[in-house]
């Protein structure tokens, strides 16, 4: 009887009735409190529901009454990872493992969560154990060679790079990945055939569209490089990330007039203090009540693609049922934005005005930096404009903007500028301007990333 209705609602988990299957597994814990299957299904139907305690409470319950159910202790890692208590699911995973040796998936979950804490020669091992179990699959090759990557082992990300390569060579992001491992190597010809691959496998995503403008500047063909990015804007009009590279190109090209006039750093930034609200009396107790809360919130950034911070660490979505004081900040950067785009030359022809939006949301992340900690160059491309707010800070943070990446190694100098916010003052710039931040003092800081995204 127990195994039919099991059945019953693993089909029904696969074909979407979520309803039943929580009808039906609650049945069966009724008849069978130890029915382990019950609680693991339900949970992961809690999941499919957004409703993740709920979730981590019945996949706990079945890793207790099966305690040697690899599965189970995996899928509480990913839980675990999900809510970024990584520490947590990384020791579910190695259970698993332990458990289920040859069990691939949380090996893979277990390197990327000692990336994130930042345990790479951890994470280098777990993949290359990976690799050994399953070496033909092209992603934890993948896995490896960024591994290897983060390592500084620029020869070993190559190799892992190609061996993926050799496995899935119709994987896009593979190719571009490859192409830019052998742009570091020196292997200019190579580069461009990899990025040319992924731009004809995917010419709609604009990371392969600026991976080869690269390459091409590489090569000496600016000129390439340049026609490439008109190509995709004259369909695309002022994508963030091939905009970004646009004007860079046009740098490396000797147009420096027409650069200075796209990245808008005289004209498009602003940096001002706030005042405190209402409920503070100044804003430095405004920014004691913002730390306290974000510490007793902190909850790290999972998704490895947004993770730009190094010595320090980065928080997953902030402005997501926020708290009073980050609700307050929140008030204090939609006044200064309004402030901001009220201001705006309408008669000026610049594409950045063209895209500002009527409507709009935010959307940030909180970083907490070490002494020696920095914020890598970089752009959000979903973003109309981006910003910094500096919560606390001993000395003066150095924020650079319009600097790329050190990996772009292009030759010109950058036009750029440096500033250096102080505690309690907003600073806004255009989203298509990299932006890197160092603490720059001897106590850290904590300060807020957020981006005005279109609604």
């Amino acid at each position: 009887m127990a195994e039919r209705q099991l059945s019953e609602a693993e089909a029904s988990f696969v074909a979407g009735r979520l309803d039943e299957v929580a009808e039906i597994c609650g049945d069966l814990i009724t008849a069978n409190p130890d029915c382990h299957q019950a609680f693991y299904l339900l949970g992961r139907t809690c999941m499919s529901l957004g409703k993740f305690d709920e979730a981590r409470e019945m996949i706990e319950q079945a890793t207790r009454i099966r305690t040697d159910a690899a599965p189970y202790h995996a899928e509480l890692g990913n839980l675990l990872a999900s809510s970024g208590q990584l520490d947590a699911a990384a020791a579910s995973y190695r259970t698993a493992i332990t458990l289920a040796p040859d069990f691939v998936d949380p090996r893979v979950n277990l390197g990327a969560a000692l990336q994130l804490l930042d345990r790479n020669d951890e994470a280098l091992v777990v993949y290359r154990e990976a690799t050994e179990l399953v070496p033909d699959a092209a992603a934890l090759h993948f896995n490896l060679a960024v591994a290897y990557t983060k390592a500084g082992d620029d020869a070993a990300a190559l190799d892992g790079y190609r061996r993926a390569v050799e496995l899935e060579p119709e994987w896009a992001d593979l190719q571009r990945s490859f192409g830019m491992a052998l742009l570091v190597e020196g292997k200019i010809g190579a580069a461009e055939a990899a990025c040319r691959k992924a731009v004809s496998l995917v010419p709609e995503d604009a990371e392969n569209q600026v991976a080869l403008a690269r390459v091409l500047v590489a090569t000496g063909d600016s000129r390439g490089a340049l026609a490439l990015c008109d190509a995709y804007l004259a369909s695309h009009s002022f994508h963030v990330a091939v905009s970004a590279c646009r004007a860079l190109v046009l740098n490396e090209a000797g147009s420096r007039d027409v650069t200075a006039r796209l990245l808008g750093l005289e004209t498009y930034l602003q940096l001002q203090g706030i005042a405190p609200p209402l409920a503070f009396g100044s804003i430095a107790e405004f920014n004691q009540a913002l730390s306290r809360e974000t510490m007793a919130q902190f909850t790290p950034e999972y998704d490895p693609a947004l993770r730009v911070v190094e010595g320090g660490r980065q928080s997953g979505e902030r402005f997501v049922n926020p708290g009073v004081a980050i609700a307050l900040l929140m008030e204090r950067i939609d006044e200064a934005v309004r402030e901001f785009a009220s201001g705006l030359d309408t008669s000026d022809s610049h594409p950045f005005l063209a895209r500002k939006p009527r409507k709009w949301r935010l959307k940030g992340y909180s970083t907490e930096l070490s002494p020696d900690g920095h914020i890598l160059a970089n752009i959000r491309t979903e973003a109309w404009m981006s910003g910094l707010y500096f919560a606390t800070s001993e000395g003066a943070p150095e924020v650079t903007l319009g600097v790329p990446p050190a990996s772009w190694n292009f030759a010109a100098d950058p036009i750029s500028r440096t500033l250096y916010p102080e505690a309690g003052e907003i600073l806004l710039y255009p989203s298509h301007v990299y932006c890197g931040v160092k603490a720059g003092n001897n106590e850290g800081c904590l300060l807020y990333a957020f981006q005005i995204v279109r609604e």
